[in-house]
């Protein structure tokens, strides 16, 4: 069953891409082929981290295989790079706008 308040945050293709939902909390959902992935934030977090980390290895004719609790995602290094910017996306779309300069406070930017 899938939630009515899904919002897609990024998308690689048909079947890799990341939502998010405001249930229990907020929940993430991250699919990668056949496998889809329910994390809390606090977990989507951890898993931003250890693949920032990952993908950063100078190891480019070796797999990458990321375990999350029993489940392995197995993908070649160039995949891996997708997965990180998918979820270098989704994090940016996770956090609040920022405000333009002039809209913020009283006070009005001229420009020169």
């Amino acid at each position: 069953m899938s939630c009515p308040h899904l919002r897609r945050l990024a998308t690689l293709g048909e079947f890799r891409y990341i939502d998010s939902c405001p249930c229990n909390g907020g929940i993430v959902h991250l699919s990668w082929d056949v496998a889809t992935l329910h994390l809390s934030l606090k977990d989507f977090a951890w898993l931003a981290a250890v693949v920032e980390e990952a993908a950063g290895r100078e190891s480019p004719d070796l797999p990458l295989v990321l375990w999350v609790g029993s489940v392995a995602l197995r993908m070649s290094r160039t995949e891996g790079l997708e997965l990180q910017g998918m979820i270098r996306a989704a994090l940016a779309e996770m956090m609040p706008k920022q405000p333009e300069p002039t809209q913020i406070g009283p006070f009005t930017r001229l420009l020169n």
